[in-house]
């Protein structure tokens, strides 16, 4: 009978699961805190374990446990996380999301991982719901190199353009049109908010003259 017990838990631990990133959405709920709304799908019945985060400068990583459940359907969650953020203050924040199984059956094995995703925004949150999809195309249409001189042509429409630094903290905001010229920074990393009408995206420039 205790042959039989183990080759099941040794069956289960061989089954090679496919858990997936579908949707992250962020929404604030006070000036202090956003939420992470997590949609996650998988091809077979799984379960939220647990959840770590992990918060350094504007860096912040959310690493979320699921465990196998009994089904043979395509299976589908949503679990949502409260983050800490610094309040009433404009910042950009580098977003980390990684989902992993955690195999409860064999002692000590380490968590897999499924998914990852990786993103930016920043706060005030433009929207009362901020969406993001992996994948997210440009919405304004232009190109952009990374590393950058210090010149980025961003056609016709007029901008508002805010950038900030590596850590987050805004250092410009202005009126752009047709071209940016940012030649007068230092080299760096630097995260550029551009707003036009209600169309909102950031994007890392990485500033090498």
């Amino acid at each position: 009978m205790k042959k039989i017990q183990l080759l099941a838990v040794l069956l289960l631990s061989q089954i090679n699961y496919a858990l997936n990133i579908h949707q992250i959405r962020l929404s604030e709920i006070s000036p202090s805190a956003i939420n992470v709304s997590l949609d996650t799908e998988a091809r077979e019945l799984y379960y939220f374990h647990s959840w770590k985060l992990q918060i350094s400068g504007n860096k912040i990583t959310i690493e979320a446990f699921y465990i196998e459940g009994f089904g043979s359907t395509i299976a589908y969650l949503n679990n949502n996380f409260d983050i800490p953020i610094v309040p009433r203050k404009s910042m950009i924040y580098d977003l980390n999301v990684r989902v992993y199984y955690k195999n409860v059956h064999v002692f000590q094995t380490p968590p897999s991982l499924q998914d990852q995703w990786s993103g930016i925004f920043s706060t005030p949150l433009s929207t009362p719901t901020f969406i993001t999809v992996p994948n997210e195309e440009n919405p304004f249409n232009f190109r952009y190199q990374n590393p950058n001189p210090g010149f980025m042509n961003i056609g016709p429409q007029q901008m508002v353009l805010y950038i900030f630094d590596d850590t987050g903290i805004r250092i410009e905001n202005k009126q752009v049109r047709e071209n940016i010229d940012f030649s007068h920074l230092p080299n760096g990393k630097y995260y550029f908010r551009l707003e036009y009408q209600n169309t909102v995206k950031t994007i890392p420039i990485i500033l090498k003259k």
